[in-house]
């Protein structure tokens, strides 16, 4: 168990049902949820120390990890930044790679602020097909896969500079340009090692997550049997993904759904579709 010691969790959650068009024969239902949430830490270990963080989960190239920061949502994505000079520019050491900042800093919380979904159902006779789209937004994903990439030269990164060198945009401690040639290969190496901001990814999306195909065998059919009313479906499962900002892996990746890992991802195998068949018989 990990203690939290203090959270507030402020928010509103809404559902709308609405019915935009109603025949004899043709019904169209539709729901919207939507929820918007607020989360502070406002005590660690709930012991009344000081203590301002709590660590959590880490990911294979450590160099980044997941906190709960007082006064922060939670948890927070650790990682480090570049180092900037007083003009926001890039600061690049003698061996023109960009510098890594002294600490860790808050990169944003692993927990969405707003999510839910939109269901439309539509009945036609004795058919009725249905589909959900659902969605989350505001949180931020630390990516593995997304390191690994940049390491071994598989992120459309890479491609600059592959057979030229790189010369970093950014200029040295002095403030003078940055003019150093880098091989391809030791550049985005150095890079990923130590600039794991690289991997705080937009965990937002929009999802087509479920379609259902059904029909109703008119109960009329069934005469004095104890068979009251038969439906058949078919059932699709993680479509299409509408939106994200996750070029490699699916923003809902990861290596578990605890706290302590809740936003971490490693190396994940690609999502999949699921097809299915329901039969519903009641009596």
């Amino acid at each position: 168990q990990i203690g939290t010691g203090s959270t507030q969790n402020r928010g509103l959650e809404a559902l709308l049902t609405g019915v935009p068009i109603e025949t004899n024969k043709f019904k169209w239902t539709a729901s919207l949820n939507l929820t918007s949430i607020s989360n502070k830490i406002l005590e660690i270990d709930g012991s009344g120390s000081e203590s301002q963080q709590l660590g959590l989960g880490t990911y294979r190239p450590l160099n980044a990890n997941t906190a709960l920061i007082k006064g922060m949502p939670g948890p927070q994505i650790m990682a480090y930044d570049y180092v900037y000079n007083s003009q926001g520019k890039i600061v690049v050491d003698a061996s023109g790679i960009p510098v890594q900042a002294a600490s860790r800093t808050p990169m944003g919380s692993v927990l969405p602020n707003l999510y839910g979904g939109l269901n439309n159902e539509f009945r036609y006779k004795n058919f009725n097909l249905s589909f959900l789209v659902d969605y989350r937004f505001g949180n931020k994903v630390l990516s593995a896969t997304n390191y690994y990439t940049i390491f071994r030269g598989l992120n459309q990164m890479t491609l600059v500079g592959r057979e030229t060198g790189v010369v970093a945009d950014g200029v040295t401690t002095d403030g003078s340009v940055n003019t150093v040639n880098v091989p391809a290969q030791t550049y985005y190496q150095g890079l990923a090692r130590r600039i794991s901001a690289l991997n705080v990814l937009d965990g937002s999306f929009i999802k087509l997550r479920q379609i259902t195909l059904g029909y109703s065998i008119d109960p009329k059919i069934f005469g004095k049997s104890p068979i009251k009313a038969i439906e058949v479906s078919l059932v699709c499962r993680n479509l299409l993904t509408l939106l994200k900002h996750t070029d490699n892996i699916d923003p809902e990746a990861g290596f578990s759904s605890t706290l302590g890992y809740a936003g971490i991802e490693g190396n994940s195998l690609p999502a999949t579709r699921t097809y299915g068949f329901n039969l519903n018989v009641k009596f």
